[in-house]
């Protein structure tokens, strides 16, 4: 902590908004190896934009990350899933000694011994486990030390009943977005002057990362769609794709030139700052999430994008995938479009850079829908579940 990974901001949006309802909110993280030099010195508050409403402690932590080089990748996986476990016992000991009214952890591993040493406990599900993990999870169905498990979509909790959980003890809650960052913004243009973007270029945007877990999020589709985006009012689309990482790049301008498309009409920026991303977004005429399927993007993920599209007022175009239609409807407060048809993505994005009432319908709609997504209702809504005298100290 930080990390440019997603899941970084994610948990400390989490403890920032327990912390803004007046929890006493302390975060437990394991050392590990900060690549990157300029991270190696900035705190969470700073990286982040978030306001100190917790407090950080870190646990020391043996980074077997850093052997994954060194070691065949089936015995690896065996050898860091043995040392997580080990590791979150003691966390969980550490954990254990605050005396907190509520414990809550997004690692399976941790969640196992919380329960295990009679601590109250939340976990927090962003995949299916399979293997070791499953097997952690279903010792857990039962136990009346689990107080709640959170999962982002319905199909994770149907996956979660399967295993024997009740289901009334499996709440679905999508990740979600500060409102405040979006409460002030300026207009399209001067969004563009102060990012330096183009005044009058037709801008299509993908803002977040190019790659999770070595998964392409859309960007090779997104240039298939440029090479057949004509030209809009006489004046050349931009494709705009903020977040990194920056060694992707190359592989996607080599797709660009074996489509002939002009690398001007590409432009590719390294992760800019949270508080800045609002500014990326309300300047592009159109925000796009074009996943593939996978049964990860499919069934398995909310992405904080999604909201924070919503709120910043563009016109959304998205993969019409299963997790995407939780919060999305087509033709209603976005487009949805066949995952991986790089030829329907086209379409719908002239569509919406043409058709200026339909993209200001989805605007209106998705603003209004995107009032229910905020951590700070996040947060209540999984403290309403959790009896009243845990609810003080987390």
């Amino acid at each position: 902590m930080p990390t440019e990974k997603a899941h970084g901001y994610q948990i400390c949006k989490m403890c920032e908004a327990f912390g803004q309802q007046g929890l006493d909110v302390l975060l437990l993280h394991p050392d590990r190896h900060q690549p990157n030099s300029s991270l190696q010195t900035t705190s969470v508050f700073d990286y982040y934009g978030i306001t100190s409403t917790f407090k950080i402690q870190t646990l020391p932590n043996w980074d077997v990350v850093r052997l994954i080089k060194f070691i065949p990748d089936r015995a690896f996986a065996l050898f860091f899933f043995t040392h997580a476990f080990l590791w979150a016992f003691y966390a969980a000991w550490v954990a254990g000694r605050e005396k907190a009214d509520l414990y809550y952890t997004r690692d399976i591993s941790l969640a196992f011994w919380l329960v295990r040493l009679g601590l109250p406990t939340i976990y927090e599900a962003h995949v299916v486990p399979k293997r070791g993990q499953r097997a952690l999870l279903r010792q857990l169905t039962q136990n009346s030390v689990l107080q709640l498990v959170v999962v982002l979509t319905s199909f994770i909790k149907k996956e979660f009943v399967a295993m024997g959980f009740p289901a009334e003890k499996v709440i679905v809650h999508p990740d979600a977005v500060d409102l405040s960052l979006f409460a002030d913004l300026p207009d399209k243009q001067e969004c563009r002057k102060r990012v330096g973007l183009p005044l009058e270029r037709p801008i299509i945007g993908y803002i977040g990362r190019f790659r999770t877990m070595e998964m392409e999020k859309g960007i090779p589709e997104l240039v298939e769609a440029m090479a057949q985006l004509p030209l809009l009012d006489g004046q050349e689309p931009l494709l705009l794709c903020v977040g990194g990482p920056m060694e992707a790049v190359p592989s996607y301008l080599e797709l660009a030139h074996r489509l002939g498309v002009p690398e001007h009409r590409l432009q590719f920026v390294d992760r800019v700052p949270n508080n800045q991303v609002p500014l990326w977004m309300r300047a592009c005429d159109v925000v796009t999430i074009p996943w593939q399927w996978t049964e990860f993007s499919a069934y398995f993920t909310s992405p904080m994008k999604l909201f924070e599209y919503m709120a910043a007022g563009v016109p959304i175009v998205a993969s019409n995938l299963p997790s995407i239609r939780e919060v999305l409807q087509h033709k209603e407060n976005a487009w949805l479009v066949k995952p991986g048809d790089a030829l329907a993505l086209a379409n719908a994005l002239k569509t919406i850079l043409s058709d200026r009432s339909t993209g200001e319908k989805f605007v209106e709609n998705a603003r209004r829908q995107v009032r229910e997504y905020t951590w700070i209702e996040r947060t209540q809504k999984v403290l309403k579940f959790v009896q009243p005298s845990s609810s003080e100290h987390i």
